[in-house]
């Protein structure tokens, strides 16, 4: 199918204009927008606060009216997730080796983080290019495509490679999001009692 932009923009105003649902996404999208713009302005907590809300209702308003799409997303997420663990793509291998050349990068230009964090990015983050190298050479010394999955699959050491980078991957990151989460909590909190 073959659509102009201005036929893509007409398909959209034809939706939102043509239903109650498509008229109440569009008043929620723009009361979302002046509370963003709003914030912006005044750094204001009572808009801070309502945004949150909105978004928050919004999302719970989707999922009661459709839960039962709601749980499928959910599912399949989970599936592909998981899918994921077990049949790697090299596209989204190559995305988390960016991610890891940014936190290393970033391990070694920071002068705020703790020396325990630094320490434990330094290992994860290696023993994660040591695979990815590994990878790399195992893809050039035994001829393989790395876009063909069934070259992929078919190679035990590559796909071990890849598995035991993508479960440290995964460790670093839980590992990072609860230690920000700590140092947030002891932040809000140290503020609190001073």
């Amino acid at each position: 199918m073959e659509l102009t932009i201005f036929d893509k923009l007409g398909y959209i105003f034809k939706y939102i204009t043509s239903s109650f649902l498509g008229i109440e996404i569009f008043i929620l999208s723009v009361l979302l927008f002046l509370f963003t713009v709003l914030n912006i302005k005044k750094n204001n907590k009572i808009v801070k606060i309502a945004s949150s809300i909105l978004c928050l209702g919004f999302l719970i308003g989707i999922a009661i009216s459709y839960h039962s799409y709601a749980l499928y997303c959910i599912d399949s997420f989970i599936k592909v997730f998981l899918s994921y663990l077990y049949f790697p793509s090299m596209v989204t291998y190559f995305f988390m080796m960016m991610i890891t050349t940014g936190a290393l990068i970033v391990t070694i230009l920071s002068n705020k983080m703790s020396k325990s964090k630094r320490i434990i990015n330094s290992i994860a983050l290696s023993i994660l290019y040591l695979c990815f190298m590994c990878v790399a050479a195992l893809a050039i010394s035994n001829h393989l495509d790395l876009s063909v999955a069934k070259e992929l699959y078919q190679n035990d050491t590559l796909l071990a490679f890849i598995q035991i980078s993508n479960l440290i991957f995964s460790f670093w990151v839980e590992y990072t999001c609860l230690y920000y989460l700590y140092k947030f909590l002891e932040y809000k909190l140290d503020k609190k009692s001073s």
